[in-house]
């Protein structure tokens, strides 16, 4: 996961394929070699607290589209990472691309099952993340990732609406941008169309007030 993360991320970059899913990797330049001397080298040393058995169970929970169950699992994995405020960027674009590692990394685990793809062209438009299963009769997985701030004397219900309303409008961009069509050229027929957003640490990916949607 970690790996994973560090090479979305520009960290690292491929120097060499030695096989199928195995890679040399290096860090790219002097800039990025100073992060790994000042930042890097203590998250490798921090105690991240993430089970194995939390990791597997968490995207099983994706893959067979339990999403209650997949939600507080990486509910869980995203509380457990200390290293989260260290990677956090000021700007708009830059923290959505944090989050998108993030997820990423945690998907690393299926890669043997699926093609994960991210910001690639599909349909009218660019998803996030794909994952297309290498079994065609398993689910495929089109992942839309949005973040959302708390506003100043905001309350519970007013916060936990707009959180419901992003939610409905990654689901809306999918559909409405045929993210799926990949998929669909992959004859995988089976298709979750999944959002993620970030309110701050926290991940949302089901609909809070669902008696009012």
């Amino acid at each position: 996961m970690l790996w994973t993360l560090l090479t979305f991320s520009g960290y690292l970059t491929t120097e060499l394929k030695l096989d199928y899913n195995t890679f040399n990797l290096k860090i790219p330049n002097y800039e990025i070699k100073l992060v790994f001397k000042n930042i890097i080298k203590k998250w490798l040393n921090t105690d991240i607290k993430i089970k194995q058995t939390l990791l597997v169970n968490t995207t099983k929970y994706l893959i067979s589209k339990d999403l209650v169950n997949f939600e507080k699992g990486f509910k869980e994995i995203i509380g457990d990472v200390e290293t989260w405020h260290a990677t956090s960027l000021h700007t708009k674009g830059d923290a959505e691309n944090i989050y998108q590692s993030y997820v990423l990394g945690l998907l690393a685990i299926i890669g043997d099952d699926y093609i994960i793809k991210s910001n690639r062209e599909s349909g009218e438009g660019r998803y996030d993340i794909m994952l297309i299963p290498h079994d065609k009769s398993k689910v495929g997985i089109v992942i839309e990732i949005k973040q959302i701030k708390r506003n100043k004397n905001e309350t519970d219900n007013k916060f936990y609406e707009r959180i419901d309303n992003k939610i409905i409008e990654a689901i809306n961009q999918i559909k409405t941008n045929k993210y799926y069509k990949e998929l669909l050229d992959n004859k995988v027929t089976d298709i979750l169309e999944l959002p993620i957003i970030f309110a701050g640490k926290e991940p949302y990916i089901t609909v809070i007030n669902k008696e009012k949607k």
